[in-house]
């Protein structure tokens, strides 16, 4: 029987949120190919820390809802960053940093 996915020590611990801080995360989110309802998919938001990025990845489909693990990233498509700008959730000047650091 298949658990949850196992946690792999390279990545960044998830921080603490509630369930329904995640369904917004995952409802806002960005997908990497629009095209693809099981692509990557991609969020941004502005925590005690400063901005904070997650990713998500399909994992399979249960009934008729995809299902999606989600973790903290430290990588993001400037493509999907153009986006959170466009949708004002980074600044102009966010996004020309965070497309040499991060796309």
């Amino acid at each position: 029987m298949a658990g949850p996915p196992v946690w792999y020590p390279n990545k960044e611990a998830c921080p603490p949120m509630k369930v329904s801080e995640r369904v917004k995360l995952l409802q806002d989110s960005i997908p990497s190919d629009p095209s693809d309802p099981q692509s990557r998919r991609y969020a941004v938001r502005r925590g005690c820390v400063g901005l904070e990025f997650f990713e998500a990845k399909w994992t399979m489909r249960e009934g008729t809802e995809d299902q999606f693990h989600g973790h903290p990233t430290a990588r993001v498509p400037a493509r999907v960053l153009r986006a959170f700008r466009d949708q004002a959730l980074i600044s102009a000047a966010e996004y020309r940093h965070l497309v040499k650091s991060l796309g």
